[in-house]
């Protein structure tokens, strides 16, 4: 029988080696994931999270844990967010046992969509399905080795855009999200009321590195990058890498490589080491363009939306 309750205090040092054991097993995985641990700091983080994390028990043995952070989003709606060291469990039984503890909990507090990141592997990935979730988006990752940069074609010039660029970065970034509207993506009726409030906190911070593409006087492309915060799973001095948009009229001619190309020769110029990059798995083009660059996945996001009828 497994009985399922809250972490106590004697459960860190365990669920400690626990996450250190599962990270270790990704990266051996896909050496693209960083196993290195702060046990530490996740000591500390998970004995700030006592109650909120769920471990299962087996004869007085640990076979199991389960965190989920409680976020709630424009976007994304009201949702629990569960990271690559938020789970562990010795069978799909013992998540079945957890999530149903868990998922109560959360339900109770209106979070109904939920959200895990685990490493695209199928003995990974399977339990999850097991409960309901579906693939959602990948995370890439590239180490940032000395690569041929492609110019741009001719006509086009590169520039870098600050906040007085607000209104092309939103307009370009409306181009991004009609082509996600669209099959097989099907993106409807997301809530994108606060993307200028957004865009405008993304440009006014001075670790953004925002990038435009012209032709003609007029802004046809562009792409994001900023230092990624720290997170279990990735290296550090890593690049982040996002909202990297072509104007329809201007695809297919090379302007997107040679933008990327440019924006991560600076990054590595600046002593990054890696770039990570997220997409939708039902874009396929999007998908297909990033592989082809020489991005590998690594995480992939599962999604579950809980009904209520």
């Amino acid at each position: 029988m497994t009985s399922v309750r809250h972490l106590e205090p004697d459960d860190v040092a365990t669920l400690v080696t626990r996450v250190g054991d599962r990270l270790a097993l990704d990266a051996h995985t896909q050496p693209l994931v960083n196993p290195s641990i702060s046990t530490q700091l996740l000591s500390e983080s998970l004995r700030d999270a006592a109650g909120a994390t769920w471990v299962a028990e087996q004869d007085g043995v640990i076979v199991g844990h389960l965190h989920g952070a409680l976020l709630e989003s424009a976007t994304y709606g009201n949702g629990v967010w569960i990271g690559p060291d938020g789970a562990s469990f010795d069978s799909t039984d013992i998540l079945s046992d957890l999530y149903s503890a868990a998922g109560a909990t959360w339900i109770e507090r209106g979070a109904l969509e939920h959200y895990v990141w685990t490493i695209d592997d199928i003995a990974s990935t399977q339990p999850w399905y097991e409960m309901g979730f579906a693939r959602m988006h990948m995370r890439g990752v590239l180490r940032l080795d000395d690569r041929d940069d492609h110019p741009l074609p001719e006509g086009y010039a590169l520039r870098r855009g600050g906040v007085e660029d607000l209104d092309i970065a939103i307009a370009l970034d409306d181009e991004l999200d009609a082509v996600q509207r669209v099959g097989p993506s099907f993106a409807i009726g997301l809530d994108h009321s606060s993307k200028r409030e957004d865009f405008l906190e993304t440009l006014e911070d001075p670790e953004v590195h925002h990038y435009i593409v012209e032709f003609g006087g007029d802004a046809i492309a562009q792409c994001i990058t900023f230092p990624l915060p720290h997170r279990r799973g990735s290296f550090e001095h890593t690049l982040h890498l996002s909202a990297v948009t072509v104007n329809a009229a201007h695809r297919h001619a090379g302007v997107g490589t040679a933008l990327v190309d440019a924006a991560l020769r600076k990054a590595r110029v600046a002593g990054f080491e890696f770039v990570e990059t997220n997409w939708r798995v039902t874009n396929r083009r999007a998908r297909n363009y990033w592989l082809d660059y020489g991005f590998e996945a690594t995480y992939v996001r599962l999604h579950r939306t809980i009904g209520l009828g």
